[in-house]
């Protein structure tokens, strides 16, 4: 009888544990679902995948179908596209298709003809083209130098024409200016409330119809990044049904490699806390010591803030803003931002080692106050065989305050491209 008991009593604490194990872990899968999600990490941008059979790898050609005049889609062969941003910023750009021969295939929609091909000179050629006077890039965008000290900056201007300075492209976008320290332009913090990337996106447009990339031929997106209100982030596919017009009455079979390139504008925006110290010297206790910082795992992005390092002086912090591109395929492109019209395969354009590899520092922020035209030497930074870069920038502290923590927000710019392929076989039946 005791045996029975013991038994009998057993069977019961097990019959109540169950359901609160169970309970334990429904509320440990919850929680952990909507901690771990995060959007801000990674090296992804604007990924591209051909749907399934989409081309397929063997299309069969109907002869008979063109000899008697059938509905021609019978031949067409599907191309079909699959776009994500599953980066962090916001992109605008456009996909290129290449590889089908033109005298056998006709791209729906993508004949250039009548003008339609993208503009083979352009009337810049980057940054520093033009006179010290500023140039125009686009429908009303302009660059121009601004003198700061004893250096010359290359600044933003206004989309209305004239010639300004960096402030201007700010002030049309809706951001206030103010004249911090020595002189120089800052911008209100109201810029960090944007998308990552928002910012760029305008000068992107207006740089495409310099480039000629306008008309109902080109396969433009506009996309929003990973975030807190778009998990996945947008997605599209982009649809390039190809049509075979004509076969000569002796190729049986024959292959094409389909390539499609999409060229677009990327943003990467770092935040981290940083130790600020007006008084390095003293021997008093502190709450927080300077020190390099590093950011690893990406920020959304193929580039990425790898660290930052500090070094404290009376009333002055400078900061070595290092950088790092990770590039997730070989056929992986960072362009200069304004070089970006040579990423399309046809655009005629001779790419050179200079166009390649430029990061623009948009914007570096500590608290509250705009830094970005104290990083020296200019707001560009040229990577390395290896993908590294860095830019110095300081920052004026004010005296009689002890050492605190304040974020420090880095946002920069750049053209980014990629490419996928596909083999095609197209047997004639």
């Amino acid at each position: 009888m005791k045996r029975e008991f013991n038994s009998r009593e057993t069977k019961n604490k097990i019959f109540f544990i169950f359901p609160l194990i169970a309970l334990l872990l429904l509320i440990c899968g919850c929680s952990g679902t909507n901690t771990s999600q995060k959007y801000y990490t990674g090296y992804d941008s604007v990924e591209m995948n051909f749907l399934t059979d989409s081309p397929p790898s063997t299309f069969y050609y109907d002869s008979q179908a063109a000899i008697d005049g059938r509905d021609p889609t019978v031949n067409t062969i599907p191309v079909n596209v699959q776009v994500q941003d599953k980066g962090s910023s916001d992109a605008y750009g456009a996909l290129f298709i290449q590889g089908f021969d033109p005298n056998i295939v006709a791209v729906d929609g993508y004949t250039r003809a009548n003008g339609n091909i993208p503009l083979r000179s352009l009337p810049f050629g980057g940054w520093y083209a033009g006179n010290t006077l500023g140039f125009s890039l686009g429908s009303g965008l302009n660059f121009a130098f601004q003198s700061v000290g004893d250096r010359s900056m290359l600044s933003f201007s206004t989309f209305n024409g004239g010639v300004n300075s960096r402030a201007s492209l700010f002030q049309s976008l809706g951001f206030t200016v103010a004249t911090s320290k020595n002189g120089l332009t800052g911008i209100s913090v109201g810029v960090l409330q944007k998308n990552i990337g928002a910012v760029i996106k305008p000068i992107a447009q207006s740089m495409f119809q310099t480039y000629g990339w306008t008309g109902g031929w080109l396969k433009t997106f506009d996309m929003e990044g990973r975030s807190v209100n778009n998990p996945a982030g947008s997605m599209d596919v982009v649809e390039f049904p190809s049509t075979i017009t004509s076969l000569p009455p002796s190729l049986e079979e024959f292959q094409q490699r389909i390539m499609v390139t999409s060229c677009f504008s990327y943003a990467t925006h770092a935040s981290t806390m940083v130790c600020i110290d007006p008084e390095p010297y003293s021997n008093v206790k502190k709450v927080c010591l300077p020190q390099t910082v590093s950011l690893g795992g990406g920020q959304g992005a193929p580039v990425s803030v790898s660290s930052i390092e500090q070094k404290p002086g009376r009333g002055r912090t400078v900061f070595t803003i290092n950088i790092k591109l990770t590039k997730k395929d070989t056929y992986d492109e960072l362009y200069d931002f304004f070089s970006l019209y040579k990423c399309d395969p046809s655009s005629g354009q001779t790419v050179k080692v200079t166009d390649k590899n430029i990061v623009y520092v948009g914007y570096v922020y500590l608290s509250d106050y705009d830094i970005t035209m104290n990083c020296l030497p200019d707001q560009i930074i040229r990577l390395d065989d290896s993908g590294n870069g860095q830019i110095i920038c300081s920052a004026d502290i004010p005296s009689g305050t002890g050492a605190y923590q304040a974020p420090l927000e880095v946002e920069l710019w750049y053209g980014y491209s990629k490419s996928i392929y596909k083999d095609v076989i197209v047997r004639k039946i």
